[in-house]
């Protein structure tokens, strides 16, 4: 499928589903467009993506780079945890983060920890022959009074022992919201590091924290901000006005803009990205724009 022939597809398909937008539940609408992004991703987005990683990491072969938003199965997402790190692994990323909402009522802590669980799994029993396995990490995307926060633990937490001691610490979040400030000290402990995913975004709950809360109550506290993100349309550079670290990522729901827009660090000095994060030396990195000029409209929809 060439690029032209994509954009009428998505267009049709977008305007279609945005005069049903009060009837279809988002859950609903994924699995309608998933075989749709299933194709484009085959046939037109996975070489381009696969080619300009090469070369991104050929031009900087000391930096590890990866996805650090996206969903599975197991919240809002269309794929399996398996599927996502096999072609995250195929198209060249060396890290990557699945971050399956956690709200109360609505995604339940229980399927974010199975996702961890998951991946867990994956790792130990990897299946994709001639690729070598992609570094995860456990995570998930906590719904808080002042909108989405980001949660990244320690790599130890992807071992099933630990699962306990996870929803030991975070059960409360099943029955009600806590301030950002609250969530972002409670990954400390774990060694982990706390991302603001799409700052300033609105929805008609609490969803892309505005910089103005950030600036006052979260700097020193809050480890990294999203600068870049595909899925939500946007560069910024709110890591530098706010001391923190930045963040590249796609919030992808289909496994299909995984490895548009990354994440990086410097491997000669960091040992994993939480070090990175935690020295603030990160960095956000526009991979692909193949489909920046259909993406508002698949924003209509979903």
């Amino acid at each position: 499928m060439n690029r032209r022939g994509f954009l009428k597809s998505i267009a049709g398909f977008s305007i279609a589903l945005a005069g049903a937008q009060l009837a279809i539940p988002v859950t609903a609408k994924c699995k309608m467009i998933a075989p749709l992004t299933d194709l484009v991703g085959k046939t037109f987005l996975d070489q381009r993506i696969k080619d300009n990683i090469a070369k991104f990491k050929q031009d900087n072969p000391h930096l590890k780079i990866g996805e650090t938003h996206c969903h599975s199965i197991f919240s809002d997402g269309t794929y399996s945890v398996d599927k996502i790190m096999g072609r995250a692994a195929r198209l060249g990323l060396d890290f990557m983060i699945i971050t399956e909402h956690v709200q109360p009522h609505l995604y339940p802590l229980e399927h974010a920890l199975a996702s961890i669980k998951e991946r867990g799994r994956c790792c130990d029993e990897w299946n994709h022959p001639g690729l070598d396995p992609i570094d995860v990490y456990p995570a998930f995307e906590l719904s808080t009074l002042q909108g989405h926060l980001i949660l990244v633990m320690d790599k130890d937490y992807l071992k099933p022992k630990f699962l306990g001691e996870l929803k030991t610490r975070f059960s409360h979040l099943d029955q009600k919201m806590i301030s950002m400030e609250d969530s972002a000290k409670m990954v400390q402990p774990l060694g982990g590091v706390s991302i603001i995913p799409h700052p300033e975004r609105e929805r008609a709950y609490p969803f892309g924290v505005p910089i103005s809360f950030a600036r006052q109550y979260l700097t020193g506290l809050v480890d990294a901000i999203e600068d870049i993100s595909t899925g939500h349309g946007y560069e910024e550079n709110y890591s530098q006005e706010l001391g923190m670290a930045s963040i590249g990522s796609s919030d992808d729901h289909f496994n299909l803009i995984i490895g548009t827009t990354v994440t990086g660090y410097d491997s000669r000095k960091h040992k994993n990205l939480l070090s990175a994060i935690k020295a603030r030396e990160t960095l956000a990195v526009k991979i692909n724009e193949s489909l920046d000029d259909i993406l508002g409209m698949a924003r209509l929809v979903l």
